[in-house]
């Protein structure tokens, strides 16, 4: 008895010892940056960033936050500690220029990444994560990836043919498109495209065939309290080892993609031992490259797997779960071609200029051919970006440059910012993305002919990947950005040259947000996530 009341004590006093430390490191930290505006704390244990971020619209409170505070502001978490916003785009280009490095993902981003997706780049850092990205890169150029167009459309004609029946015997219809692609007869077209295009295997999830990711995938899709249990991880990782069903599940998804990745890379390497692996440009064959002795940047046997499993688990994110989900894109994109008819008959009418045909890869990806094709959908990412700001913690003290002075909370003007070590900084990438100083006072509109224009707003201080930060930028910038636009913009072509697209109540029908782990959107009448539209075959 008196040896586990000696435990208790030494764990009290551990525990008591380890706050009493942390709240020194934070006053230290907060105390760096008293000079910075900010709001208040509305909370002690949360401070203001779960209640706005979390479950408020990101881009709303951003908006009204930088016009009262600047483009650099402080935003109380817990236990007192304060996280900076910057939306200076000389600030965000100099610390996403540093990312991985002086800018690193947060131990939570990183535990998490690690559970579910094994050892890769979704929770390496530094000469890790660089090391991994350049024996990947390679799979995800132009070059290698030219032959996936194919599946792109065969997937698409699949999705466009559930449709057809459906018009059988009426003219028109009424398809709520969000549960369409979520539903069983569409939701992976996407797992079964990716699966080939990427690695030679077929989930064949569209022709009924139940897999362990299928089921998993099931699973997480029909559990609503998933995005408790995932917000709950991330704010405190220790959830996620706790044996809950939603994490089981994604634990299950994670084995399902690793025995099919060592599965692969098995078959693989026994038919490259007759081959010369260096001219494989595949995604798997890059890999396998990077595991050859004649590089200075070998991927280590578990980091292959965890690459295979990564680019599955990736590419799931990007439909249904995370930085660029492409059904998520696909909803807004018709939304606002419901919303201006006359652009939704445009594009049509480039699209239909291949009649009998498709784009080629070189066609959908420079927009030589279809350049309002090209316009449409870099103006839904630019709008809509399915991350709104994405999270860093300072990996050393730095002092930001900033494009413009700010004002301090004494009222002194500094044209840079210092940042302490351990200081998480967020950057808003949904403001960036409608900034008025760059793409000017129509910033907040659907306006895709800006795209076909010069721009007369430049900033040299305006970075990332043609100056929008969907996919992020510096080091970390999204790998697959060509391989998600040239699928986006497949499906995008096949669906318009063939259905036109109305709202319920025409182009002024209100829409809302569905407030999740991604926002989406929704009718505004409805109490779910229901975005019902009518739907007509293009007839010739």
């Amino acid at each position: 008895m008196l040896f586990s009341h000696s435990i208790l004590l030494d764990l009290l006093v551990i525990f008591t010892s380890s706050l009493a430390l942390a709240k020194l490191v934070l006053d230290r930290r907060s105390s760096r940056l008293s000079i910075l505006r900010g709001p208040r704390s509305n909370n002690l244990f949360f401070g203001t960033s779960l209640v706005r971020e979390v479950l408020d619209d990101t881009a709303t409170v951003m908006d009204r936050w930088i016009s009262e505070y600047g483009y650099v502001f402080k935003v109380p978490t817990s236990l007192g500690a304060n996280r900076i916003v910057i939306a200076d785009p000389k600030a965000v280009a100099h610390v996403f220029a540093n990312d991985s490095f002086g800018y690193l993902r947060s131990i939570t981003a990183k535990t998490f990444a690690r559970t579910f997706l094994g050892h890769s780049m979704m929770s390496a850092d530094g000469e890790d994560h660089l090391r991994q990205r350049r024996a990947t890169a390679p799979a995800f150029t132009n070059g290698a990836l030219r032959d996936t167009m194919d599946v792109f459309y065969d997937s698409a004609y699949k999705l466009k043919g559930a449709w057809d029946v459906l018009f059988e015997s009426h003219d028109e219809v009424t398809i709520d498109v969000q549960q369409c692609f979520a539903d069983m007869s569409n939701r992976f077209f996407r797992l079964d495209s990716m699966g080939i295009a990427g690695f030679g295997h077929d989930f064949k999830s569209l022709d009924g065939h139940k897999s362990p990711v299928s089921e998993a995938l099931d699973g997480l899709l029909e559990d609503s309290s998933f995005r408790v249990v995932l917000i709950l991880g991330l704010l405190f990782p220790p959830v996620l080892k706790l044996p809950l069903k939603q994490t089981k599940i994604m634990r299950q998804m994670h084995k399902a993609f690793s025995d099919i990745a060592k599965v692969l890379l098995e078959n693989s390497q026994q038919e490259k031992e007759l081959l010369d692996v260096e001219k494989d440009r595949s995604i798997l064959g890059l890999l396998l490259k990077g595991r050859s002795q004649n590089t200075n940047f070998k991927l280590l046997q578990d980091e292959v797997v965890g690459q295979v499993s990564e680019f599955f688990n990736y590419q799931l994110s990007l439909t249904f779960l995370s930085n660029m989900t492409v059904t998520v894109s696909l909803s807004w994109t018709l939304v606002e071609l419901a919303r201006h008819p006359e652009m939704q008959d445009k594009l049509r009418r480039e699209l239909l200029q291949f009649s009998g045909s498709d784009p080629t890869w070189d066609q959908v990806v420079t927009g030589s051919a279809c350049p309002y094709l090209d316009a449409v959908v870099h103006e839904s990412l630019r709008l809509h970006p399915p991350v709104q700001a994405l999270q860093r913690i300072a990996d050393k003290d730095d002092v930001v440059p900033l494009s413009s002075p700010i004002k301090t909370s004494s009222g002194k003007m500094v044209d840079s910012v210092f940042v302490p070590k351990g200081t998480m900084v967020t950057t808003p990438f949904v403001h960036m993305n409608r900034s008025e100083a760059f793409w000017g006072p129509n910033a907040k509109q659907f306006v895709p002919e800006r795209w076909l224009e010069e721009n007369p707003y430049p900033s040299k201080d305006f970075s990332g990947y043609r100056h929008l930060y969907t996919f992020s930028d510096g080091p970390r910038i999204c790998l697959g950005r060509m391989f998600a636009l040239a699928e986006f913009k497949a499906v995008l072509s096949v669906l318009i040259r063939n259905f036109t697209f109305e709202l319920p109540s025409g182009p002024d029908t209100a829409i809302g947000l569905h407030k999740a782990i991604l926002s989406r959107p929704k009718l505004a009448d409805e109490a779910g996530c229901v975005l019902r539209m009518r739907v007509r075959q293009v007839t010739d």
